[in-house]
C-alpha cells in the first residue's frame, strides 16, 4: 500500500514536473513546427496560465492564430508582444500583416511630425528600461562629480567635466523617454473580437449607430459605463461599444 501511494506520488510530482511553462512552451513551439497550430495554441495559452509572460509566448501565439485566420486572436497577441518589446521590427511586420485582413479601413488621424520621432526613438525600450537607464546615468554622473572634486590632474578633471555633462544629458534624455513611455502604457486600446458589432451614440442598445466594425478592429478604450466602454476609433470619432464584444490589451 506505501508502495502504491509512493508511485502515485512520484506520477503526480512527475507530470507536474513535466507542464512547466518552458516545457509548454517547446511542445508548443514543435507543434507549431509541424503545422498543428489548434495543438500549438491550447500548449502557448497553457503557458501563459501557468505563469510564463514573455512577448515570444505571445508572438507565437499571435502567429499561430494567423495561420489558422483567426484575425482578432492573432492581432491582440501581436499587441501585447509589441507592449512588452515595443522594437521588434518582427513584432511589428507580423502585425502589419494581420491587420491588412481587417475588413474595416478608417483612415487615422495624422500625427505631427514630432510626435513621430518621440513615438520612434521611446519604443526603442520600454519605459521600464529606460528608467533604469536615467537611474544609471545618474549614479555615474554622481561618481563622476566625485572624481571631479577630488582629482589633482588637469586631464582628469576635464574629462571628469564632460563627463558629468553627458551623465546629465542621459538622465534627463532617458527620464524623459521613461516618462512619455510610461504615459503611452497608461492609454487603453482594446481589439474587437465580435465578428460585427455595431458602435452606438450612447450607452445602451436603442441609440443611434454610428459605425459598425469587425473582428480585428483597434479601438482606444477612455472610459466604461456598466456594461459599455467610450470608445475613439482611429479617425476621433467616439461611441460607445458593449464591453463582450472587445477585449483590452493589458
Amino acid at each position: 500500500m506505501k508502495r502504491l501511494i509512493l508511485y502515485i506520488f512520484i506520477l503526480i510530482f512527475g507530470f507536474g514536473f513535466a507542464q512547466t511553462p518552458e516545457s509548454l512552451f517547446n511542445k508548443a513551439n514543435a507543434a507549431y513546427k509541424k503545422g498543428d497550430y489548434q495543438n500549438a495554441i491550447s500548449l502557448y495559452e497553457k503557458a501563459l496560465q501557468s505563469g510564463k509572460v514573455a512577448p515570444e509566448i505571445y508572438f507565437n501565439l499571435g502567429n499561430a492564430y494567423y495561420k489558422s485566420n483567426r484575425i482578432a486572436p492573432s492581432i491582440y497577441y501581436y499587441e501585447k508582444a509589441l507592449k512588452l518589446k515595443p522594437g521588434d521590427e518582427d513584432i511589428r511586420y507580423n502585425l502589419q500583416l494581420a491587420n491588412q485582413m481587417k475588413l474595416d479601413k478608417i483612415e487615422k488621424v495624422p500625427e505631427n511630425i514630432l510626435l513621430r520621432i518621440k513615438k520612434r526613438i521611446n519604443r526603442i525600450f520600454n519605459y521600464d528600461t529606460w528608467a533604469w537607464i536615467a537611474v544609471i546615468s545618474a549614479i555615474a554622473g554622481f561618481l563622476i562629480f566625485g572624481l571631479f572634486l577630488f582629482t589633482k590632474q588637469a586631464n582628469t578633471k576635464r574629462l571628469a567635466f564632460v563627463g558629468m555633462f553627458i551623465s546629465l544629458f542621459l538622465l534627463i534624455f532617458a527620464w524623459y523617454n521613461a516618462d512619455f513611455g510610461y504615459r503611452l502604457s497608461q492609454v487603453k486600446y482594446g481589439i474587437v473580437f465580435n465578428p460585427k458589432t455595431e458602435l452606438m451614440t450612447e450607452p445602451n442598445l436603442t441609440s443611434d449607430v454610428v459605425i459598425s466594425l469587425h473582428e480585428g478592429s483597434k479601438v482606444q478604450v477612455l472610459k466604461n459605463d456598466g456594461d459599455w466602454y467610450l470608445v475613439k476609433l482611429p479617425d476621433g470619432k467616439k461611441a460607445w461599444l458593449p464591453k463582450e464584444d472587445v477585449r483590452v490589451i493589458k
